[in-house]
C-alpha cells in the first residue's frame, strides 16, 4: 500500500507524525504559485527574496534528509489539487496524508485536494500540530477565550506539553518512475540572489539540520537559555534572543521538540523564570495558530475579530515611508530598514514599528501585516496576523488603549544608539513625517471614541 506524504510547513524528520512504521511512503512538496509567486494588491511580491531563500534552503534540507533515511522528497510548482491528483494516479498511491494548516488559504487548498483525489485514493487529513497534547485542536479552538492569559493558565493547568515522537533511522520507500524534480532556485522564480547582509543579527541557513542546531548552540552550548527572559528585549547580535522563530515557522523544528530541550537543560543545568519563558512565547504560539483557527477569514477583516473599525485614514505617503525606512523618526526607521535588508527584526523592533504604523501614522494594519508576510523570514500567517490585529486592538486581548512611545523605547532599549547607528546613520537628523506625541494623542482619542460607540 503506497503512500504519498504532502510536506508543507512541517519540513522535518524529527517529531514528525506523517511517517508510519512499515509503510512504504515517498514525500512531496508543492511550492504554490498562488501563495509564493502572486503578487500583493499593493504591488509587491506576497512570498520576498528573503522568505522564499530560506524556504528553498528548507526544501533542499528536508529532500536530504529523507534521501539519507531511504526515501524521496518529489518538488513541484504548481496547485496542489492538480499535482496531486496527477501524482496520486501515476504512482497508484492509497493514500495521500498531510497535516491541516490553521490558515484559511491553507484550508481552502486542502479542500480542493479533498475534492480531486475523491474517486482515487484516501485523502487523510492529520490534525493541526500543536505544543499540548489536546484530544481536538479543533474543539479547544472553538471554546478559545479572546484573553490569551485566560488561555495560558488554563493550559498550564490541565494540558500536557506532547513529547517529540522520535527520529526514524530509515524509512520505507516505494519505487518512483516520475523524475523528483528540481528544487527551483530564485533566479528561477524571478529573485535576485544576494549574499546576506553582514550587519544582520546572524547567518540564517534555512533546514532542520540548522534549525537544531541552532537549538543546540543557543541553548546548551552559548547557555544562552539561563538569561533569556533579561536579554530577549535586546537589538543587535545572534544571542539576545533564541531566533528559532524562522525555523518554527516552516515547522524545520518542532514546538514540542524546543520544549523538550528547555526541560532537558532545566533537568541538567538549572530552572528560573529565563528557562519558563521560553515555553511562555510558544504558548503564545499555540495560541495564535487556535485563534486562526478559531476565527478564520475573520482574522483578515480590517475590524478584525473584535470588528471594531478605528477609522485608519491611510494619508498618503505615510506606508509608503514606512516600508522604506523614511519615516523620520530613527528607531522605527533603523528596524524597518533592517527587516527590508535582512528578512529580520526584533521582537521590541516589531511592537514598536506596528504601534508607529497603525496609532502614529494612521495606517490600516492589514498594510503592515502584508508587508511583514512578503519581508519576514519567519512569516507565518496565525503569529504574523494574530500578532498585527493585537497591535492594532482589534484582535486578542482588546484590553484598553496600547500605543507605544516609539522616542521612549528609543532610549530604554537603544539608549547607545548602537542600534540606530548599525541601521540608519541618517536618522537622526531626519524630520519625523508625524509627531510623535500628537499622533498617539490622536489615536488614543479614536480609540476613545471608538470605545464610546461600541457600547
Amino acid at each position: 500500500m503506497r503512500t504519498l506524504l504532502w510536506f508543507r510547513r512541517n519540513l522535518r524528520v524529527h517529531d514528525q507524525p506523517l511517517f508510519r512504521v512499515d509503510e512504504a511512503a515517498v514525500g512531496v512538496w508543492i511550492l504554490d504559485p498562488r501563495e509564493i509567486l502572486a503578487t500583493d494588491p499593493a504591488g509587491f511580491p506576497r512570498c520576498g527574496t528573503h522568505r522564499l531563500r530560506f524556504l528553498l534552503e528548507s526544501v533542499a534540507d528536508l529532500r536530504s534528509r529523507l534521501r539519507a533515511l531511504g526515501s524521496e522528497l518529489i518538488v513541484r510548482v504548481g496547485e496542489p489539487e492538480t499535482v496531486l491528483a496527477e501524482l496520486a494516479q501515476h504512482l497508484e498511491v492509497a493514500t495521500v496524508r498531510t497535516i491541516e494548516e490553521p490558515g484559511t488559504e491553507e484550508r481552502t487548498t486542502e479542500r480542493a485536494v479533498a475534492k480531486a483525489l475523491t474517486d482515487q485514493c484516501v485523502f487523510e487529513r492529520m490534525p493541526p500540530e500543536t505544543l499540548f497534547e489536546f484530544d481536538d485542536p479543533h474543539e479547544v479552538s472553538r471554546e478559545l477565550p479572546e484573553v490569551f492569559s485566560k488561555f495560558r493558565r488554563t493550559s498550564e493547568k490541565r494540558e500536557h506539553i506532547g513529547v517529540p515522537l522520535p527520529t526514524p533511522t530509515s524509512l520505507n520507500a516505494f519505487p518512483i518512475d516520475v523524475p523528483p524534480g528540481d528544487i527551483p532556485t530564485l533566479r528561477d522564480l524571478g529573485h535576485e540572489d544576494q549574499a546576506p547582509n553582514p550587519k544582520g543579527v546572524m547567518a540564517f541557513q534555512g533546514g532542520e539540520t540548522a534549525g537544531l542546531s541552532r537549538v543546540e548552540d543557543w541553548i546548551f552550548t552559548g547557555d544562552h537559555l539561563q538569561r533569556y527572559k533579561e536579554t530577549r528585549n535586546g537589538l543587535v547580535g545572534a544571542d539576545y534572543s533564541s531566533k528559532f522563530s524562522p525555523w518554527l515557522a516552516l515547522g524545520c523544528i518542532s514546538s514540542r521538540q524546543v520544549a523538550a530541550e528547555t526541560l532537558r537543560y532545566e533537568a541538567e543545568r538549572m530552572a528560573n523564570d529565563s528557562t519558563y519563558w521560553l515555553r511562555f512565547e510558544l504558548i503564545w504560539r499555540e495560541y495564535f495558530r487556535l485563534y486562526l483557527l478559531k476565527h478564520g477569514p475573520r482574522l483578515f477583516r480590517r475590524g478584525g475579530p473584535q470588528d471594531r473599525d478605528l477609522g485608519w485614514a491611510n494619508p498618503a505617503g505615510h506606508f509608503e515611508a514606512w516600508c522604506a525606512g523614511e519615516t523620520g523618526e530613527p528607531f522605527v526607521d533603523a528596524n524597518m530598514i533592517e527587516l527590508k535588508e535582512t528578512g529580520f527584526m526584533s521582537n521590541r523592533g516589531r511592537q514598536n514599528v506596528a504601534s508607529f504604523l497603525t496609532k502614529n501614522l494612521d495606517v490600516d494594519w492589514r498594510l503592515g501585516a502584508r508587508w511583514f508576510e512578503s519581508n519576514l523570514m519567519d512569516y507565518c500567517p496565525a503569529a504574523n496576523w494574530g500578532n498585527w490585529a493585537y497591535a492594532a486592538g482589534v484582535g486578542a486581548d482588546p484590553r484598553g488603549f496600547r500605543g507605544f512611545d516609539v522616542q521612549k523605547q528609543a532610549r530604554n532599549y537603544d539608549p547607545n544608539k548602537e542600534f540606530v547607528r548599525l541601521w540608519n546613520n541618517d536618522g537622526p537628523d531626519a524630520v519625523p513625517i508625524v509627531d510623535p506625541k500628537q499622533s498617539l494623542a490622536r489615536a488614543e482619542n479614536r480609540w476613545e471614541s471608538s470605545e464610546h460607540k461600541s457600547h
